[in-house]
């Protein structure tokens, strides 16, 4: 039986980079998002191969969790790994965020990141074991100004890596976490905007600022994340466990 794989977020960025890289290695994909336009396209790109299965949903809300995952386990039979992708980030610090905001980037990362777990992982232990991905970030290692809240969530996934790959260890569920730096999505193509609007610069302008900052001389690319996640999703990565893994160009060995 082919092995199946849910993805959060998977519609652009990494997660679609996520979607392309398992169907093109014969996983069968259950993938969820907001974005539906942009998982239509995908659909329409790789449907094709009979191993994709989409559902429209926020990981702020269980219910849209159980749904999706309810659906793709139907169409497929089996789960083997999750990637916890979907998170969001917003420009703020301690002494200028909101209540509202800081509950949108908790409610997202952390609470939608459980809520996906809760979800997934009891599937998988019923599939008799398998592999959690976690999504964090470059900032597990190191802190980002203007990056209160973000860095906060992300913390903590990093946390929630290292105690779940204990306690799921009894049933051969492995959990890790990849780590990247800044990696050249939609999502942060539309940071750079509000960045070159505000200080009065071209997006490109913005880019090569950032790309200066990496010891690779660039920023990633969702394509180069999407292959840890595939290595540490599959069988390849079978004694890798409670681990935390860069995917930053050298950012934090600087």
């Amino acid at each position: 039986m082919c092995k199946t794989i849910f993805i959060t977020g998977g519609s652009t960025g990494i997660g679609a980079a996520c979607v392309r890289k398992f169907v093109g290695e014969g996983w069968n994909v259950g993938f969820m998002d907001v974005n539906v336009d942009e998982a239509m396209e995908l659909m329409e790109e790789l449907d094709a191969t009979g191993r994709l299965c989409f559902c429209e949903g926020n990981t702020r809300e269980r219910d849209e969790i159980h749904e999706a995952v309810e659906k793709t386990v139907h169409r497929f039979g089996n789960l083997d790994s999750v990637f916890a992708n979907a998170g969001i980030h917003r420009r703020n610090t301690l002494l200028d965020i909101s209540d509202e905001e800081l509950d949108l980037v908790i409610d997202t990362n952390i609470y939608g990141t459980v809520n996906t777990l809760r979800e997934t992982v009891p599937y998988i232990k019923e599939n008799g074991g398998g592999s959690v991905v976690i999504n964090a970030s470059d900032q597990w290692f190191v802190g980002k100004a203007h990056s209160f809240a973000y860095g906060l969530t992300k913390g903590a996934l990093g946390q929630i890596t290292r105690s779940l790959s204990i306690d799921l260890a009894p049933y051969g569920i492995r959990v890790n976490a990849v780590c990247p730096g800044t990696i050249r999505t939609p999502l942060v193509d539309r940071i750079f905007e509000k960045f070159a609007a505000r200080d009065g610069k071209t997006v490109e302008e913005c880019w090569a600022e950032e790309n200066a900052l990496y010891a690779r001389g660039r920023v990633g690319e969702p394509e180069e994340v999407a292959e840890l996640v595939f290595f540490l999703a599959s069988d390849r990565s079978s004694f890798c466990t409670g681990g935390h893994y860069l995917v930053d160009g050298g950012l934090v060995a600087q």
